[in-house]
């Protein structure tokens, strides 16, 4: 690995470990369509978008984790990133077991509902761009995740 590559490392583990979410409370965004949501012109704006949420393939964390919003049930193409807080609470996920499938996915909404995997919802977040490549283009921080119809 080169050095360039264990700074970037090293400073996404400092900044996951400082991070824990905004302070701010999560609001609503601006709806966008799926296809355009990662452009540019969102970058650091509020937006809004329809999908379906899965767990990644692994992850290891304990404190959030950045699930993939994918625009239809089909989970096909290329996901959005939610970086989501783990817990029972409103707008977090529950911590999966070690070994988790779909169906352990169970995400608490703003509106009360638990959200699983096939549950189609609403995301607000403010758009970000990974600095390490990912699997996704860009992803939303500071999620509102509501129930939709």
């Amino acid at each position: 690995m080169t050095l360039r590559g264990i700074f970037c490392m090293g400073l996404l583990i400092f900044c996951a470990a400082c991070g824990g979410g905004s302070s701010e409370p999560p609001t609503a965004g601006e709806m966008k369509d799926f296809a355009s949501l990662c452009d540019k012109v969102n970058e650091g704006k509020r937006v809004a978008v329809v999908g379906f949420l899965r767990f990644p393939e692994k992850f290891t964390g304990t404190r959030s984790v950045v699930l993939r919003l994918y625009g239809g049930g089909d989970y096909a193409g290329m996901p959005i990133g939610v970086q989501t807080m783990i817990g029972n609470q409103a707008n977090q996920v529950e911590l999966a077991p070690k070994e988790f499938t779909d169906k352990d996915l169970k995400v608490h909404t703003s509106d009360g509902h638990v959200a699983g995997y096939g549950t189609r919802v609403k995301v607000s977040g403010k758009v970000y761009y990974p600095l390490v490549g990912q699997d996704f283009k860009c992803a939303l921080e500071n999620p509102l995740i509501e129930s939709a119809p």
